[in-house]
């Protein structure tokens, strides 16, 4: 898989015979950048009156909504490049998508992961989806690159959405179980 991440991190258009490679490699890619995102330091920050979240909870919100994200960008990407004819569903989009985010995404993940501030690596994950971008195009003749840019665009909506839904439904039964204590002032209150 890194001998295809690599040449489309330097923006080389490749064919989908490319992307043909096992589908554990694409699966670990993600699993290792949702992995450095769970182990971002904001995800633990807390209010002073307030106990951090344990690391594990969240290296498992960090997967969880990576996971989503991914899968829901595959499922409209997947949609979206067979509107028109323009792709006939032949190929591994799903390994295309992971190749695509290997190398910017996981240093920017990993430099989150180290306390960079995020406005500071914003920057790569702007790149991340500017790689993607050509990789659809590349791979996919009859999607123009400026088609690949919507297609991306149109899956990252839904993709930030669920990924928000996921961390307050996540947020919400971790407070029930009582794995995360409730903000200060939101219990009951006494009658007095």
């Amino acid at each position: 898989m890194f001998q295809t991440a690599f040449p489309l991190f330097l923006l080389r258009e490749l064919p989908f015979s490319r992307f043909d490679f096992p589908r554990w490699q694409s699966l670990l890619a993600i699993s290792l950048i949702g992995l450095l995102i769970g182990l971002d330091p904001s995800l633990r920050a807390a209010p002073p009156d307030m106990p951090a979240p344990p690391l594990w909870l969240a290296v498992i919100m960090g997967l969880l909504t990576t996971w989503v994200a991914f899968l829901i960008i595959v499922a409209v990407l997947r949609w979206w490049m067979k509107r028109g004819g323009r792709w006939d569903g032949q190929g591994d989009l799903l390994n295309l998508v992971a190749a695509s985010w290997l190398m910017a995404d996981t240093v920017g993940a990993g430099l989150v992961a180290l306390g960079v501030p995020s406005l500071f690596t914003l920057p790569l994950w702007l790149y991340s989806a500017w790689v993607g971008v050509n990789a659809l195009a590349g791979a996919i003749p009859k999607a123009s690159f400026g088609y690949s840019i919507g297609g991306i665009v149109v899956s990252f909506i839904p993709a930030m959405l669920a990924a928000m839904v996921v961390f307050a439904v996540l947020g919400i039964v971790l407070t029930m179980l009582g794995v995360v204590p409730p903000p200060t002032g939101a219990g009951p209150k006494g009658v007095g």
